[in-house]
Formats: C-alpha cells, structure tokens, sequence
C-alpha cells in the first residue's frame, strides 16, 4: 500500500522551499526534508501567488488532508532565532491538554523541530527567520476533522510524529479520541461518556449530558487510556444493539470483531420469539438489566469504581439505563 506525508513534512519542505526562494530567488522543483528518524524524503514543490508550496498526498489513507495545498512565508530576522507561526487556514488551540499551549497556533512540537532542523541546513549560522504556514482550504477541511471538538479554531492542525502516513486510519481515529479525552480532563470534568457514534452523542444532548467522546467500536482503547489516567468513573451510552456487546465481553464491536447481539438480548430479556433487529422490540421491553450488565462487564475487565450506562433507540427514547 502506498504511502504519504503528514501535514508537518509537507509544512516543512514549504518552509524550506520559501526560505530558498527568500535568499536566492531560485523556486526548487523540490527539495530533501530530513524526517524525525533522520531518514530523508524528497518532496515536489509548486510556486503560486508568489508563495512556494506543497500540495500534500496521503497515499492509501484515507485522509480529509489528501491533495490540500500548504505554504509557507518567510521574513528573514537581524536575531539568530526561529519562529514558526500560523498564517490563514492553520488552526489556533484554545482548550488546554493538547500540546500546543493555548493561543497558539496548532503546529505540534514534532513539526515545529522538523521546520527548525530543514531549515538550519539553508540559513546561515547568524541569521534568524519567521516563518509563517498558511493553508488556503484550511478553514473549510477543518470542518470535517476532530478540530472543534478539541478546541482547535480557525483551520487544521500541521501534525505528524513520522512524518510519513501510513495507511493505518484506524490508529489515527484513535490517536484522535484519546487527545479529545486529554483535552476534557484538562477542563476538569468529573465524569466522561464514551459513546460509539452519533445516535449516543446526539441522545445524551437531548438530556443535556455533554461532552462525549466518540469512540467508534474501539472502546477497549479508550477503556484502557482512561484506566492509564487514573479515570475512576465513566459513563457509556449508545444504541443496544453496540453496547450490549459490551455486556457480552466483546469490547472492539466492529462486526468484524464481535458477533450481533441478538442471541444474548433475547436470553437476558426471556425473549421467546425471534426477531431481525435489536430495534424491533426497543419499545416493547426494558433493557435495564443490559445495562447492569454492560456496567458490571467493564468494570470486571478494567476496575473503573463506577460505570453508568444509557440505552436509546434510534429515535433517542431512552430503553434501558443503570446510574452509578
């Protein structure tokens, strides 16, 4: 499977382009970027509207950033230091628990030390430079990332810790809940509801439970960064037909990875019919004891003190629920 570059590398390489471009007016059709594990890549450049550029490629992830074009300007300091700031479309931190302090712009400090490094191979040993990245479709792309809901305004983030992307979106998704679940414990809330999707995000809204995290059906991850946190009471909530797979000690509940829980419901309920969807008798019974049950199976696989659980339906009426 092909490979990419993250949005620090392609940062980087802009940055470095726009400070050769800067000293000598030549536009490289590329230029070498040294990545963290001192490896080196050689990226194209493009030049437009008299900025030198990046247009960044994902490989075979499947990324919102694939093709978006990143650039970098550059003011050349009489002091021998470097500083790396947000232009149009990079994004500014405005909830501590990330990386970046608050009021900064959403560069992280492995692209912060990839532009450094390039760009001291260019500079000489008096010189200082500003460096400004700026992302045209940043602000619109960042509609459709984890941004907002970390705190993170105005454009994406320029991450990466390898500089390369891998086709691993799975490890991504993840990486992002875990800092959505950093950044609400910076705020110091007492109780976090991991929920798989949108139905238990847009339910617990509706009775004015927020945040949640989504989590997708990766909640053994999540149970066991929060069991690193030292997290003593949780919350779960989401459709039952997701969480009573939970109960039934399955905690990946991709279908891939578990089976339906239609078996286990209709013994736990003393269903005596068969039936196609947990959906079809979400109003005809309660499902207080799955509940109990989901609650009971987390905490003897991860020690949480206390785990409540909200059942809805797809129409966010509550059918089941066990408070602690």
């Amino acid at each position: 499977m092909k490979t990419g570059i993250t949005t620090g590398t392609a940062a980087t390489a802009a940055a470095k382009g726009a400070l050769i471009y800067k000293l000598t007016g030549n536009i490289e059709k590329e230029v070498e970027v040294i990545l963290p594990d001192e490896s080196s890549i050689k990226i194209p450049l493009i030049f437009k509207n008299n900025l030198v550029g990046v247009k960044k490629w994902s490989g075979d992830d499947p990324d919102v950033t694939d093709g978006i074009e990143i650039f970098a300007s550059v003011k050349i300091l009489n002091e021998n230091r470097i500083i790396i700031k947000g232009g149009e479309g990079v994004g500014v931190v405005t909830k501590p628990g990330l990386q970046i302090p608050v009021g900064e712009a959403a560069i992280n400090p492995v692209p912060r030390k990839m532009i450094e490094k390039n760009i001291k191979t260019v500079l000489n040993n008096n010189q200082g430079v500003e460096v400004t990245i700026i992302v045209p479709e940043g602000r619109e792309i960042a509609k459709k990332t984890f941004n907002e809901r970390l705190g993170i305004t105005g454009g994406i983030s320029i991450i990466g810790t390898t500089g390369i992307v891998k086709p691993m979106s799975v490890d991504a998704l993840i990486e992002s809940f875990k800092c959505e679940i950093d950044v609400l414990l910076a705020q110091r809330y007492n109780l976090l509801w991991l929920v798989p999707g949108n139905i238990g995000e847009k339910c617990l809204s509706k009775e004015n439970i927020t945040p949640s995290v989504m989590v997708s059906n990766y909640f053994n991850e999540a149970f066991k960064y929060l069991k690193d946190k030292n997290i003593k009471e949780i919350g779960v909530a989401g459709h039952p037909g997701k969480i009573a797979k939970l109960a039934m000690g399955y905690f990946n509940t991709h279908s891939k990875n578990s089976p339906q829980a239609n078996r286990f419901v209709k013994e736990v309920l003393n269903i005596d019919y068969d039936f196609n969807t947990i959906e079809e008798i979400c109003n005809k019974y309660s499902f207080d004891k799955i509940a109990y049950l989901v609650s009971k199976k987390i905490k003897e696989r991860f020690h949480f003190t206390k785990v409540s659980v909200k059942l809805f339906d797809m129409k966010c009426n509550k059918v089941g629920e066990y408070l602690e």
